[in-house]
């Protein structure tokens, strides 16, 4: 995912779909961007009209124009944790997302999906911790 300034609808790189007779037309994201494309862009990605299966209820294409709530920041994150739990959890979550992906949630350049924030409420759990965690904002993106 990225960030609000860069959805889908600005993208040259996501696929269209110009299947107008597709059932699932009107929730998919791909005919979306393709609905309110514009002519920014002189070279575009679409999907194959070839590939796409006669019954669109099947279509391995579709993604649901659904949108989820994403957190972001985590620079107040470990603010009210005990000193003692400090170190060891942010090793824990240092070590599941990895140092680099960590620190992009941390700058505020990667948002943190659902699973991503479950996973952090799970870890504070483990040190006994029960407040909620803090992020720095939520936004509703697409699920791309």
């Amino acid at each position: 995912m990225k960030s609000s300034s860069e959805t889908p609808l600005a993208s040259c790189h996501y696929p269209r779909c110009f299947n107008i007779q597709c059932t699932k037309a009107e929730k998919c994201l791909h005919r979306l961007v393709a609905v309110h494309d514009t002519s920014d862009y002189p070279v575009i990605s679409i999907v194959n009209p070839l590939c796409i299966p006669a019954d669109s209820e099947q279509c391995p294409y579709f993604k649901s124009t659904q949108k989820v709530r994403v957190a972001w920041g985590i620079s107040h994150l470990l603010d009210e944790v005990p000193s003692k739990s400090f170190q060891p959890l942010k090793q824990q979550l240092i070590a599941h997302f990895g140092r680099g992906r960590y620190y992009r949630f941390y700058r505020k350049e990667c948002a943190l999906s659902l699973e991503d924030q479950d996973y952090v409420r799970k870890a504070f759990q483990q040190y006994g911790i029960d407040k909620e965690p803090v992020f720095d904002f939520y936004s509703e993106e697409y699920k791309w």
